[in-house]
C-alpha cells in the first residue's frame, strides 16, 4: 500500500508541475521567436498527428520520421470566407514542395468536428491534410482569436512567421517562399503581426466562433489519463486528446486520490472485523 500511495504522490507532483507551466494566459497571437506549443490532434482519417514528429529539438518518433521539417499551420473553419481563399494558396505552396522537407496542415476549429469538416473538404476539393481542434485547446495556446491564422515553424520547433487575415493584394505563396528561404539561409526575417493590405488595414478576418463544445469523459478514461501522465506522457497532448484543460486532468488526480484512500480505509476496516 505504501508503494501505491507513493505512486499517487509522484503523480501529484508531475501533474501540479505540468499544469502550472500552462497557467499563463495567451497574450495575443504567438510571436516569431516563440517555441511552438506541441499538440497531438486527430486527422480526418482518424489518425493522431503530433507536431513533434516533424519538428523540434528532438523528434518524438524517429522510427516514423528522422528529418526535421518546416511546418506550416493554418487555423481555419468552414464558416470562414477568407480561409476559403487562403487554403488553395496553401495547396499550391504544398504542391511546390511535395518532395521537400515541408509539411502543411490545416487545423479546423469547427465545433462539430469531422461531421462538418469532412464533407466540406470533399466539396471544396481541398487536398491539405486537415486536423481537428474542436475544443480549441491548441488554437488557444497559439493565441488564435480570428481566422485565418497562419504559422510557419522551423525544424527546431521555433515560430518564424505568424499572421492573421487574408489579403488578395499579398501573394501568400511568395510570402511563404520568402520565409522558407530565410529559414534555410538562417537569415532573420522581419515578420508583421498581421497580413496587411497596401492601405495599411488588416487583411480580411473572421472571429473564432464561441461555443460550448465539450466531451464527456468516463471514469476509466480519467484514471488512464492520470496514469499516462505519471508514466511521462505530455499533459498537454493528453488534454488535447480528451478535449479538456490540464487543470481538469489535475482535478482527476484529486478524485483518484480520494477514491484510493476510501478504498484503502474500507479494506482496512474489513480486515479488522475479520
Amino acid at each position: 500500500m505504501k508503494r501505491r500511495r507513493s505512486g499517487l504522490a509522484a503523480a501529484a507532483v508531475v501533474l501540479a508541475t505540468l499544469a502550472g507551466g500552462n497557467a499563463e494566459e495567451e497574450k495575443g497571437l504567438l510571436r516569431p521567436g516563440s517555441a511552438a506549443p506541441t499538440f497531438s490532434l486527430p486527422s480526418l482519417e482518424g489518425e493522431r498527428v503530433a507536431l513533434r514528429v516533424w519538428c523540434g529539438k528532438t523528434l518524438a518518433k524517429p522510427y516514423l520520421n528522422t528529418t526535421k521539417h518546416v511546418v506550416v499551420l493554418s487555423f481555419w473553419a468552414t464558416y470562414c470566407k477568407p480561409c476559403q481563399k487562403e487554403i488553395p494558396q496553401l495547396m499550391k505552396f504544398r504542391g511546390k514542395h511535395a518532395d521537400d522537407s515541408v509539411k502543411v496542415f490545416g487545423i479546423s476549429l469547427d465545433e462539430e468536428g469531422k461531421a462538418v469538416v469532412a464533407p466540406f473538404v470533399k466539396e471544396k476539393k481541398y487536398s491539405l491534410p486537415m486536423l481537428i481542434d474542436r475544443y480549441k485547446r491548441t488554437s488557444s495556446r497559439y493565441g488564435v482569436t480570428s481566422l485565418p491564422a497562419l504559422f510557419v515553424i522551423d525544424g527546431e520547433g521555433i515560430v518564424r512567421y505568424s499572421s492573421t487575415g487574408y489579403s488578395d493584394s499579398v501573394s501568400l505563396v511568395d510570402k511563404l517562399e520568402e520565409v522558407l528561404a530565410g529559414i534555410r539561409g538562417r537569415a532573420r526575417i522581419p515578420v508583421p503581426a498581421a497580413v496587411e493590405t497596401d492601405s495599411g488595414s488588416v487583411g480580411e478576418t473572421v472571429p473564432v466562433a464561441s461555443g460550448s463544445a465539450s466531451r464527456a469523459v468516463g471514469p476509466r478514461d480519467k484514471w488512464r489519463a492520470v496514469a499516462r501522465v505519471e508514466c511521462g506522457e505530455s499533459l498537454d497532448d493528453i488534454a488535447d486528446e480528451l478535449g479538456v484543460s490540464p487543470d481538469t486532468v489535475s482535478g482527476w488526480y484529486e478524485e483518484l486520490k480520494k477514491a484510493a484512500l476510501s478504498q484503502w480505509k474500507t479494506e482496512k476496516d474489513r480486515k479488522r472485523k475479520n
